[in-house]
Formats: C-alpha cells, sequence, structure tokens
C-alpha cells in the first residue's frame, strides 16, 4: 500500500527575507533602466534619417505608435472590421491580429480622446513593465533567492528589448498578466489562475504554452510520486487539469471570435499569414514548416537546417545545466512550453526578438554571477537596445526590421 503525501509547502524559500527588499531593489532598478531606455529613444529621435520609420524631426509619441503601436491605436480609437478586407483574392493585413484588452484599456484611461490615446498607452506599458519586473523576481525568488531574483530581473529591465516598456506594444502587460500566472502555476494555485487567464486571452496569443506548462509539471510530479511509492493528490490534478483546459480553450477563443464577428471561419489565422507573406508569399499556414522554410530563407538550403539543429541543441543543454535546475521546475517547464509553442506558430523573423520575451525567467541562470559579469552583461544588452532602437524606428523601414 502507497503512503499519501504529506501536505507540505509547495515550495522552500533559499532565503527568508521580507519581499519588501526585493521589491523596492527591482523597482529602483526599473526606474533606472527606463532612464536609459529614454536616452536611448531621445537619441533615435535626434539621429533618425528622413526615409526611417519615424523620419527627421519626430516626436517621442510618434516613435511610440510606430509599427505595431499603430495597429493597436486604430484598434482603441476604430475597433474591429466586420468585413475582412481584401485583394486579388487575399486577405490584406488588418486590425484581427492584435488582441483588445491593452489598446481598449488605453481608449478607457485616456478617456475617449484619440488625441490622448497614446499618451494613455504609453503609460499602460510603462506601469505593467514595472509590474512584471516585480512579478518575474517574485516568480524566481524562492528557487535562486533574493540576489538572484533581483538579477534576473535587472537582466530583464535591460533587456535588447527593454524599449518596448516604453511604446505602444501590449508585450508588457502580457508580461506582467503572464509572471502572475506562471506565479500560481509554480505555488499550484491553479484556480487562482484562472482570471488572469482570461485577461490573457484578450492581450496576447499564446495561451496553449500555459496549458503545457500545467500539464508537463502534472506529469513530472505524478511521476516522481510513483517512483516513491507515493499517492498523487487527486484533488491537486483536478484543479491543475481545469487550469489546463481553460487556458487551452482561452487560448482560441480570439480567433474564435473573429470568425464569428467576420463570418470567416479563419480570420484570425489568414489575417496572421498576411504578415508572413513578405517571406512566403500565398502560402497558407503549416505548424513547424515555418521554421525550415524560414531557416532556408536565412542561412540557405544547406546551412539552415545545421543552423536550426544547433540551435535546438543549445538550447536544450543549456535548460539542462545546473544554474537552469537552480531557477526551478516550472521556468524550465515554461521554458519548454514556449519553445514548442513558438516552434508551431511563429515564423522566425524579425519579431523573433520580441517573442522570446516571454522567457525572461530563464534569466535566472544569472543568479550568481558576479557583480563584474553581470555589469558587463548590462553594457551589452544597453548597447544591443541602443543598436535596435535606431535599426527598427531610426534608419531604416524594410519589412525585416519590424520590432
Amino acid at each position: 500500500m502507497s503512503a499519501s503525501v504529506q501536505a507540505a509547502p509547495a515550495i522552500e524559500p533559499v532565503e527568508r527575507s521580507a519581499h519588501g527588499g526585493v521589491v523596492r531593489r527591482v523597482l529602483g532598478f526599473y526606474l533606472l533602466s527606463r532612464g536609459v531606455t529614454t536616452a536611448i529613444l531621445l537619441l533615435v529621435l535626434l539621429l533618425a534619417r528622413s526615409g526611417s520609420r519615424v523620419g527627421a524631426h519626430s516626436t517621442f509619441l510618434d516613435l511610440a505608435t510606430a509599427w505595431d503601436g499603430q495597429w493597436y491605436w486604430l484598434v482603441g480609437v476604430r475597433g474591429y472590421p466586420t468585413t475582412l478586407p481584401t485583394a486579388h483574392g487575399g486577405v490584406l493585413e488588418n486590425a484581427w491580429a492584435f488582441l483588445p484588452l491593452y489598446p481598449w484599456l488605453a481608449r478607457v484611461l485616456s478617456f475617449g480622446q484619440a488625441a490622448l490615446w497614446p499618451v494613455a498607452a504609453v503609460g499602460i506599458s510603462v506601469v505593467s513593465g514595472a509590474v512584471a519586473a516585480v512579478l518575474l523576481a517574485m516568480l524566481v525568488r524562492p528557487h535562486v533567492g533574493d540576489r538572484g531574483a533581483v538579477v534576473t530581473a535587472v537582466v530583464f529591465v535591460f533587456s535588447p528589448m527593454a524599449f518596448l516598456f516604453e511604446v505602444a506594444y501590449a508585450e508588457a502587460l502580457g508580461l506582467a498578466l503572464l509572471f502572475g500566472v506562471l506565479i500560481l502555476v509554480d505555488r499550484r494555485r491553479y484556480l487562482s489562475a484562472l482570471p488572469l487567464v482570461l485577461l490573457l486571452a484578450f492581450t496576447r496569443p499564446g495561451l496553449q504554452a500555459v496549458a503545457l506548462v500545467v500539464l508537463l509539471n502534472q506529469a513530472i510530479r505524478l511521476l516522481r510520486s510513483h517512483r516513491a511509492g507515493l499517492a498523487y493528490p487527486i484533488a491537486e490534478s483536478v484543479r491543475a487539469g481545469v487550469l489546463a483546459a481553460v487556458a487551452l480553450a482561452a487560448g482560441f477563443l480570439w480567433p474564435w471570435i473573429a470568425g464569428v464577428v467576420t463570418g470567416v471561419p479563419n480570420a484570425y489565422v489568414d489575417t496572421e499569414v498576411v504578415w508572413r507573406a513578405s517571406w512566403t508569399g500565398t502560402a497558407q499556414f503549416v505548424p513547424v514548416a515555418s521554421w525550415f522554410y524560414a531557416g532556408d530563407f536565412w542561412f540557405g538550403s544547406t546551412f539552415g537546417p545545421i543552423v536550426l539543429g544547433l540551435a535546438a541543441l543549445g538550447w536544450t543543454a543549456m535548460l539542462l545545466t545546473a544554474p537552469a535546475r537552480r531557477a526551478g521546475r516550472t521556468v524550465r517547464t515554461w521554458s519548454v512550453a514556449w519553445t514548442v509553442y513558438l516552434l508551431a506558430v511563429f515564423f522566425p523573423q524579425s519579431s523573433t526578438f520580441r517573442l522570446l520575451m516571454p522567457l525572461a525567467p530563464i534569466g535566472a541562470v544569472f543568479a550568481r554571477w558576479s557583480i563584474r559579469k553581470l555589469a558587463v552583461l548590462v553594457l551589452v544588452c544597453v548597447a544591443l537596445q541602443a543598436v535596435w532602437a535606431f535599426i527598427v524606428y531610426g534608419y531604416w523601414t524594410h519589412y525585416w526590421t519590424v520590432p
């Protein structure tokens, strides 16, 4: 007869100091990072060429609402088309690719004034970025301690894509909600995560990965309980199953709504495919195949598969290292789940860097780095942020420079 699992805290903290000190330090570094990013963006505006995305003599809000920011602004002011725009038999780029919570929240905060929408949108991004940084630290803190939690947040807020915390993109809000969900999954408070999951369903795509991380965590715990001869708690399994099912269903909620409103069942997928047409032409969406096409596009038919294979091996090897294991099971299984999701649905191009931001929790691998190494890492990140911000906003307008 197997023994019952003893009731115990889900996670044993590495350090037992109060949360307040970590929160204050994270917010301090976040404010510092906003100063750095603001200086970078102002310099980009100063150096921007006349033929760039923002053009010469532009304002900060012009930059903040460039690229996808224009689409979110359109959604916030006009909503979504009830008829898909088409030309020559194909769907055109349209607002259905952008989920509504972020732009509509900005509309509420701007009191419905279109001219104030950019200010509200940037404000949401800045505040959400701070919340995301704090929640990221709280996610990894029980596994890597106070210092490691702060280090993980510092790498996050100074990362090469940190300028997204000051532009009209939904990333910051989506990351804040996502890290909140992952904290609750890590603490096994599955039902408490349901409201955040539903909000996330209308903020950023990818909830299928949340369902997968819950199932992976449960599978690992079940296997370990079986090996130890312990009975697995059925009630916890049921709660986890409910969260996984809701997350999976919610991940398809927005595509379903788009299909109902427009009368075109594949409206959302057809709209998303339009954005990769510059690379793939009119080819239909096929899961995973996009990565092989991209490998051939960027590296050629000979080296493309080699590059993809080496990247996969390197990523897998990193997740097996001791620093990655110290980050905790949820961080590692989430890294696997999000990678699987990207492999299934994403076409690698310039937005790849932005779509890697949900992998920020694996930044806990730097938790034990020395101050000197961390300083070098942060300086490199800031330099890359400056270069990338200038490329996408101030220098070129090519399709492959979309942030």
